[in-house]
């Protein structure tokens, strides 16, 4: 018994390694605390720059510049609103150095052409406007719930330019280049 029994003292004494050193103890980290808390704000971060990127507004400041100012010119400026309804366009204009009557004066209802709506008399509407208003370059479009979207690109493309004939050749005129659709297309 006594070789069973100094196996026993052996496993039951200290133990060392190879080179004779006590074992270190081993440590045990537990990580899922820290890990829950960094998901947490990885989140929070993404959010709040993703909050950030939704909210840019582009905008433009004032520069001091030798040349003239353009302020004078920019009373003469209308900003035109086509409302795109089923019954046909209702065009409208806004400026702050106007009367009430010269702005009603500039706006006209276009009526279908038949069934279709009349993107001919639209156009000319524009030119007219664009005329009397050189330096106007806005147009707001408001169109009615349930429109075809096709029927609010046209409308786009028809107050954006037109063609124009010099000579043998076609020209492309710009009306209202900037065209703001002011609610949501569904």
């Amino acid at each position: 018994m006594s070789a069973g029994g100094d196996v026993e003292e052996e496993a039951a004494g200290p133990r060392t390694n190879v080179f004779g050193e006590a074992p270190v103890s081993v440590v045990q980290l537990n990580l899922t605390a820290l890990m829950d808390i960094l998901s947490n704000l990885l989140f929070f971060l993404l959010a709040a720059f993703g909050a950030t990127i939704v909210m840019v507004i582009n905008g433009t400041v004032p520069v001091q510049s030798a040349d003239e100012s353009g302020v004078a010119d920019s009373k003469r400026v209308v900003t035109v609103n086509v409302a795109v309804k089923k019954e046909g366009f209702s065009v409208s204009a806004l400026g702050t150095a106007f009367t009430e009557e010269e702005l009603d004066a500039l706006g006209r209802e276009v009526p279908l052409k038949g069934k279709e709506h009349d993107f001919a008399t639209l156009g000319a509407t524009l030119k007219s406007i664009k005329q009397q208003f050189p330096k106007s370059d806005t147009v707001i479009l408001t169109p009615d719930a349930g429109l075809r979207y096709e029927l609010l690109v046209q409308t786009m493309d028809t107050a954006r330019e037109y063609e124009t004939k010099e000579g043998l050749t076609m020209r492309t005129v710009a009306l209202f280049p900037t065209v703001v659709v002011s609610t949501l297309v569904k």
